[in-house]
């Protein structure tokens, strides 16, 4: 009897763990869970119900070496009789609030001796950049390498279809301004992406392009961001 009596005791020892594993491993499994999500959130992921795409990630927000960048690009314009202003992210969506600047004929004469100005930084992905078709996407610039634009500052940048929006269209028309101020002209410029509505986490439905310059130049153009890249001409011009 007494070996039974163990044999029993033995029997509900094992009964009385097996509950206990269960719970282990489902513990377990919660906190994987959790660990993944927020690795997820860090990274930039968004969760449903958003809008089209990620607000900015970790490589889009301007990390210390790239505010540097900005300054001395800045700095530079400066040096050159012009200035600049790139605006900010939105810290929520990522959008970008556009830029101004002032462009002089040595900005442009120095941006075509590579000596301002720099190529899209391939770590910033702006909004909706990767709802794009990845043959057919760019960084686009909003102040344009060619009139001294940085690409290393990522309020300088967004999603735009490369064909046509970002090439021939936008580079068109920053063509068109660089050759007036290499004629001579100081040109005032402002740079908007258009967004259909202020949450919006996606690439600019559209980018407005206004410039005026101090001998009569006049320019207001609404780009569409599509692979057609319509353009509406507008009246005003900045001031």
């Amino acid at each position: 009897m007494p070996r039974r009596r163990r044999t029993r005791t033995r029997s509900r020892s094992r009964t009385r763990r097996g509950p206990r594993r269960r719970s282990s491993g489902l513990t377990g499994l919660l906190v994987a869970v959790l660990v993944v999500g927020a690795l997820w959130v860090l990274a930039g992921g968004d969760l449903p119900g958003r809008g089209p795409g990620p607000g900015p990630g970790p490589r889009d927000r301007d990390r210390p070496d790239r505010t540097e960048d900005a300054r001395a690009n800045q700095a530079r314009i400066r040096q050159l009789g012009g200035a600049v202003d790139y605006g900010h992210v939105n810290a929520r969506t990522g959008q970008r609030s556009g830029v101004t600047a002032t462009i002089t004929p040595r900005m442009v004469q120095a941006a075509a001796d590579h000596q301002l100005g720099s190529e899209a930084d391939a770590d910033i992905r702006p909004p909706g950049f990767d709802q794009l078709p990845a043959r057919n996407r760019a960084r686009g610039h909003l102040l344009g390498r060619q009139l001294g634009g940085s690409g290393e500052v990522a309020g300088n940048l967004v999603a735009m279809y490369q064909s046509r929006a970002n090439s021939p269209v936008m580079r068109d028309f920053e063509t068109e301004v660089a050759d007036t101020v290499e004629h001579g002209q100081t040109v005032r410029y402002e740079v908007r992406p258009v967004y259909p509505s202020p949450d919006w986490r996606g690439a600019p439905r559209a980018v407005r392009l206004r410039a005026s310059g101090d001998r009569g130049f006049r320019l207001d153009v609404e780009i569409a961001n599509t692979p057609q890249a319509q353009v509406k001409e507008l009246a005003g011009a900045p001031g």
